[in-house]
């Protein structure tokens, strides 16, 4: 967009079809372990089930991404939208931990939406809105996860993952209407691609610069320890903190040798839900008021600005977060869990965005798409060895040893956003210099 004001139609729109799309993801994923138990999914297989949506969605989010630089946002919206619908679908009709495989295999091949909507927002709003129009999808990201786990646990409960997949495809699915019908396209022919550029060179670059490479292993780091959480969580909960009695979580490698009763699965979707829903109210709080009133806006580096109050909050991220790993696998009773993941979203609220400020801030404004392609690839593959190595960790050695793994992770975090923040002071931390 060249001139005039933003319009608002489109990005009413595009509100509306991401905080849909949303809801839907929401419902699905406190509920995922929950439902591999089900079918008898060992802790280690649960994670997998959660690494398979990440590791499909960063082959093919690059693919979906030159796709709508070169064909337009609407129709690969439409495509991922339909791609949503489908792994909605099949999750409802599951019999078997396979088709949960292809199920969640499937979501993530199609799983570009979020940044294709991002995409979207930059074509139709000017630099000094962009800030404006992409807060629309982090408030969109925050209704879901506030109404989608709670609304999820209530399905659960009442119908098993029949109920949770029907009704994540109704949201969904009338995204795909929404987007159909109501949004035109934002794509001007011969305009420059917007989207992230990753590659391996890429990220090789992005590393030796000073600040932002840090970022980098920080965000990778960060993601991995928060994600052997969320891929254990609900298996934790199972095995723990269920009135109508624990699941034995008995078996090899793989599989389970003991079946969770359907009363067990239904007080486990419900308290599953309202944990996450937790999360989801306090992390809407915070980064909808409090965060950005920490973060200054439209300052840059090479206006002389510093940000050392971003590095500063991504030390608060990194060390809240450790604490509330730490403490989890010391909560007496179920009612314990509900302070000890607000912790957890406290401190996901402050250490995310202070640490893509960091990036957007640092990284050469020539390479900004390739610099933010390599930080997005790092955080996909923390989400991708996550809930792994959580589930593996759960299985081999016990469950609270991922807690106390990714607690310990936190802690080193904590201590590199701390030479962060010494670099940013240095007066050689220019945003082109490497090492």
């Amino acid at each position: 967009m060249t001139g005039g004001a933003a319009p608002r139609a489109p990005l009413r729109v595009i509100f509306g079809i991401v905080a849909l799309d949303l809801i839907g993801f929401g419902i699905i994923i406190p509920q995922l372990g929950v439902y591999g138990v089900k079918f008898g999914a060992s802790p280690f297989m649960v994670g997998l089930l959660l690494s398979v949506y990440s590791a499909m969605q960063l082959l093919f989010a690059p693919v979906l991404g030159r796709l709508s630089d070169r064909y337009g946002r609407r129709p690969v919206l439409l495509l991922s939208l339909a791609g949503a619908v489908l792994g909605y679908l099949l999750f409802a009709a599951a019999g078997s931990l396979q088709v949960l495989f292809l199920a969640r295999g499937i979501h993530g091949a199609c799983g570009g939406n979020i940044s294709t909507a991002q995409a979207y927002v930059a074509d139709v709003t000017r630099p000094e809105e962009r800030a404006r129009g992409m807060g629309m999808i982090g408030a969109a990201f925050s209704l879901g996860f506030v109404l989608g786990p709670a609304l999820g646990g209530f399905l659960g409960a009442w119908g098993g993952n029949l109920a949770i997949g029907l009704g994540a495809a109704s949201l969904s699915g009338l995204s795909l209407v929404c987007t159909f019908f109501f949004l035109p396209e934002s794509r001007q022919p011969g305009s420059p691609a917007t989207t992230p550029r990753r590659s391996m060179q890429g990220v090789a670059l992005a590393l030796r610069m000073r600040v932002v490479g840090l970022c980098l292993v920080l965000i990778l780091l960060f993601n991995t320890a928060f994600a052997q959480m969320e891929g254990t969580f609900s298996v934790y909960l199972i095995s723990r903190f269920l009135s109508s009695g624990p699941v034995p979580l008995e078996g090899g490698l793989l599989f389970l040798s003991a079946k969770a009763s359907p009363e067990q699965l239904a007080q486990a979707s419900l308290r599953s839900g309202w944990l996450f829903a937790v999360v989801g109210v306090v992390s809407a709080i915070l980064q909808g008021g409090v965060i950005p009133r920490l973060l200054p806006a439209g300052r840059h580096p090479e206006q002389g600005y510093r940000p050392v109050r971003e590095s500063w909050l991504a030390v608060v991220g990194f060390g809240v977060t450790a604490l509330g790993l730490a403490l989890l696998p010391l909560a007496p009773g179920y009612g314990w869990l509900f302070p000890v993941m607000g912790l957890l979203a406290v401190g996901s609220a402050c250490a995310s965005p202070a640490m893509s400020t960091l990036v957007s801030l640092n990284a050469p404004r020539e390479r900004l798409g390739a610099v933010l392609g390599s930080y997005q690839a790092l955080g996909s593959l923390g989400r991708i060895l996550g809930p792994a190595l959580g589930g593996w960790l759960f299985t081999s050695f016990g469950p609270s040893v991922p807690y106390g793994t990714a607690a310990a992770m936190m802690g080193v975090g904590a201590l590199l956003a701390m030479s962060l923040a010494a670099r940013i002071r240095m007066p050689s931390a220019s945003v082109s210099q490497s090492s």
